[in-house]
């Protein structure tokens, strides 16, 4: 759940501003408009965890709210000499095992060991993305890969801002005399609102509003992680053109499958990609056009007709149902954008998310 996102610079940067952030705003401006092909720490389409980004926090001794750079992966306990906390920029680094606690479950932050202590502390924070992906089971027969997929806000410009928690350890080593710490967080998940649930039955705790986001950041609290949670859970709404308006800020769609590669960075990582399935009748006849031969029989006209090859594809005998090929009709769902090829009169519903389709001219 919610273990890869895509982060840049336009996204910090606009989070700053909305954020009111003090003493980094002016560096995450420069950054967002610079091209240098140094700036890639700051611009990663495809972020996994045990990677590094800056996190906004509130710095409660200058009372303003900051950056400050984390690593993707919350390390609860202190390392120590015998086995030290890895760096991303040590040779034996692996994400696994040091990097695991990526999410958080908001139910639960409050009782669990690893998290009551930084809510209680007031150690909240926000992780601004351009989106995130998730993952669904490939329903084709020949390619098994999963589908990915991505989420972002329908607005290119506005960066989704994830709620999360953070803290800094000891890593277990000395570094010019000094104790080492790092600072790593975690990113907090609810359910998934209902018209993301098909892809995934939980998504990140995003935060629409810029006041409940700066809220979180100073005041954190049980009660404000309930509110939050109920902006995503349809049946503690008690408008629904108010859940639906939330739904609407939310954009998903199917993403080129060379994100199944953790290290894939390319600049179509978030570019939206149409599904395409298979012919209907590719699976009857996968090489040439299988003829066959059939022999009508004409008997009121006194008339026969001798043998000759069809077109399964073209042509279909009479009496012979069992030799009638349906021919198919293409329609998109209109959420998830899965193509169909078979009648839209044998489905009622969209066979990847499980939609109600809906009955518009074009998919008539």
């Amino acid at each position: 759940m919610c273990g890869r996102a895509a982060y840049s610079a336009a996204s910090c940067s606009s989070a700053a501003s909305v954020l009111r952030c003090g003493d980094s705003s002016p560096q995450l401006v420069a950054a967002a408009s610079s091209t240098s092909s140094s700036d890639t720490t700051i611009n990663n389409p495809n972020m996994s965890p045990g990677t590094s980004a800056q996190i906004f926090r509130y710095n409660h001794t200058s009372k303003s709210v900051c950056s400050t750079p984390m690593i993707w992966g919350l390390l609860p306990n202190n390392g120590n000499s015998q086995s030290p906390h890895l760096l991303p920029s040590d040779d034996d680094f692996t994400p696994s095992p040091h990097y695991t606690m990526f999410n958080a479950r908001s139910e639960t932050v409050d009782t669990k060991v690893s998290f009551r202590s930084l809510l209680r502390d007031g150690q909240s924070c926000i992780f601004a993305v351009d989106g995130y992906y998730e993952w669904t089971k490939s329903l084709s027969p020949i390619d098994k890969k999963k589908q990915p997929y991505f989420v972002r806000s329908s607005s290119l410009d506005t960066p989704l801002l994830l709620a999360g928690l953070w803290t800094r350890v000891k890593t277990g080593r000395r570094n010019n005399n000094q104790e080492e710490t790092i600072s790593t967080f975690t990113i907090l998940t609810t359910e998934a609102h209902p018209k993301l649930a098909w892809i995934h039955p939980r998504q990140p705790c995003i935060l629409n509003d810029g006041s409940v986001a700066r809220e979180w950041l100073q005041s954190p609290s049980k009660t404000l992680l309930e509110k939050i949670r109920s902006l995503t859970n349809e049946q503690q709404q008690q408008q629904n053109n108010i859940n639906n308006q939330i739904a609407n800020a939310w954009k998903c769609y199917p993403v080129t499958k060379k994100m199944n590669d953790a290290k894939y960075h390319g600049d179509d990582s978030t570019v939206e990609v149409k599904n395409k399935s298979r012919k209907l009748d590719s699976y009857f006849s996968p090489g040439k056009r299988k003829k066959i031969e059939v022999k009508e029989d004409f008997s009121k006209s006194n008339l026969q007709q001798d043998s000759e090859e069809m077109d399964v594809s073209e042509k279909c005998p009479p009496k012979d149902e069992s030799n009638v090929l349906i021919k198919s009709h293409e329609w998109s769902c209109h959420v998830c954008t899965f193509l169909h090829t078979k009648s839209k009169s044998q489905f009622l519903a969209c066979e990847m998310c499980g939609l109600e389709r809906e009955c518009t001219k074009d998919n008539a």
